[in-house]
């Protein structure tokens, strides 16, 4: 399988060398960084790492992994890495060979794993306004970590709470089909990216990889997350200027304008609206 690299770069010196490094040292055809009119020099710094270098406006995330994959068409596979992460060759190989295994699946992703050991969610349910308001407000914060564990654990409960899957964040021997993976670290099918025309350009930053997967399983390209692979991801701070709340908030509200609910609409913008 012929995979190349991508990693979309703004302000990210103090981030390139973990994901640029861990990718130089994979088995990948090319290695493209896309830099999006960064001003502490990213895109020099990513000169020492890679030749395949594209310097565009600052486009956002989805322009710009459409702009690396039209510059390398021919890959059956686009390996997605965010700046401030870092993948082995054994997670690697993971992910690859759930991809070249099931030849229906159209993405998979790892486990998150943060630097001081804990999982993050990398995978998830159908979107739901009722788990962004719960998390607003911080309601998990309320629910003991042994409490937490009993929720996960029971089949009941995760029948008529879908959103309970978000508790899987830790490893497992499975591959789990799932509503999205995160594009943190994505092997993208190349065959499905173009069937369903790439990232939507409607999104600057945030869920445009949730959308992605959406429409990847509506063609007929369900994703899966690799329970056997995890990548370390620490939090950049590149959009900390821009305030990463409201960021993810516009995209939110892209998202349920369009795959929602009027309902979900409105509770959307609401959201936006309130200081939470």
């Amino acid at each position: 399988m012929k995979v190349v690299g991508i990693v979309v770069a703004y302000n990210s010196t103090a981030d390139l060398p973990m994901s640029l490094g861990s990718l130089t040292s994979l088995p990948v055809a090319d290695i493209i960084v896309v830099d999006n009119s960064s001003s502490d020099g990213s895109a020099e710094m990513a000169l020492t790492y890679t030749s395949h270098v594209l310097r565009l406006p600052n486009v956002g995330f989805g322009k710009a992994v459409n702009a690396a994959m039209e510059s390398a068409p021919d890959a059956d596979a686009y390996l997605l890495l965010n700046p401030d992460c870092g993948i082995g060759l054994d997670a690697y190989n993971e992910l690859v060979a759930a991809l070249s295994g099931d030849p229906e699946l159209g993405a998979v992703a790892p486990l998150m794993r943060y630097p001081d050991g804990r999982y993050g969610i990398s995978a998830g349910p159908q979107m739901s306004i009722a788990k962004e308001w719960l998390a607003a407000l911080r309601v998990d914060h309320l629910v003991p970590q042994r409490a937490r564990s009993v929720l996960a654990g029971s089949k009941l409960l995760r029948r008529a709470l879908p959103m309970l899957s978000y508790l899987d964040t830790g490893p497992s021997r499975l591959t789990r089909r799932t509503a999205w993976v995160s594009g943190f670290c994505m092997l993208v099918r190349g065959e499905a990216f173009l069937a369903v025309g790439g990232f939507d350009p409607a999104f600057f930053l945030y869920f445009e990889d949730v959308d992605l997967c959406k429409r990847m399983w509506a063609a007929g390209w369900p994703v899966a997350s690799v329970g056997t692979s995890v990548a370390d991801h620490r939090e950049s701070t590149s959009t900390a200027a821009v305030g990463k709340n409201r960021l993810y908030r516009d995209g939110m509200v892209v998202y349920f304008k369009q795959h929602g609910t009027r309902v979900e609409r409105v509770l959307a913008s609401a959201l936006r609206r309130f200081p939470l």
